[in-house]
């Protein structure tokens, strides 16, 4: 299987040598389902027909901004795990699947919340602060959201199993070893933050008012997973101490 061994910031990584040369049809579907699913995201399907529909529009755009980051991060996991191993395999193909049909889920209660946090964000702008929906609809809400997340990220945790089975047949160096371990906890880890999420968002109401804060814990937490995942084990010596 030929790799891309020279590292270029659109080509590969460092210290990982890309599988995937070119895009699979596979991978073709994916970003049709991507695409569409950013469809699904934009503030309106119609242009504005005034200057007052303009301005209400644009209004709607905080919130279109934070849920295509985080579809953007979801389509750049599923680019780099394809780039990397180029698995085309009956498994890794049923996964994927799955995987692009959660995400069709996901991106449903992600709008909803982008609408409104945009909503929420106007009154803020124009002094009169009110909450867009009701409590009890924002804890759902979340609890919907989080339950999507994580099963969007367990899917990209079993695709990284995939590739963990496959370590030997890749012909992966010890480095990609461990960026495989690393990336595998690092999808176990969004599942597990957004599960909590979704459990908090049910308990008492000043529980369920701050659980939504819990998803700041997904980078402390990959961090402390990539300092022992990637710790470089210590270079045997002949020398003996003197």
């Amino acid at each position: 299987m030929t790799a891309i061994r020279d590292f270029h910031p659109l080509k590969g990584e460092k210290g990982f040598a890309w599988r995937g040369a070119e895009p699979t049809r596979v991978e073709a579907l994916s970003d049709m389902v991507f695409a569409f699913a950013l469809t699904l995201l934009v503030v309106s399907a119609d242009p504005p027909a005034s200057f007052d529909e303009l301005i209400q529009q644009l209004w709607g755009f905080p919130g279109f901004a934070a849920a295509f980051a985080i579809l953007l991060v979801v389509w750049n996991s599923h680019y780099i795990f394809f780039r990397r191993y180029a698995l085309a395999d009956g498994w890794t193909t049923f996964l994927n699947a799955a995987l692009l049909f959660l995400i069709l889920f996901f991106v449903y209660p992600l709008k909803y919340l982008a609408m409104m946090l945009s909503a929420f964000v106007q009154t803020v702008v124009e002094g009169r602060a009110a909450a867009p929906m009701t409590s009890f609809e924002g804890r759902k809400a979340l609890q919907v959201l989080a339950i999507a997340y994580a099963a969007v990220f367990l899917m990209f945790a079993a695709l990284y199993g995939q590739a963990r089975r496959k370590m030997d047949a890749l012909g992966l160096n010890e480095h990609e070893r461990r960026m495989t371990r690393f990336s595998f906890w690092q999808q176990i880890i969004h599942a597990a933050v957004a599960t909590m999420v979704a459990i908090s968002a049910s308990l008492p109401y000043w529980w369920a008012s701050m659980s939504g804060f819990g998803f700041f814990l997904v980078g402390p937490l990959i961090f402390l997973a990539g300092a022992i995942t990637m710790r470089e084990p210590k270079q045997a010596t002949d020398a003996l101490p003197s």
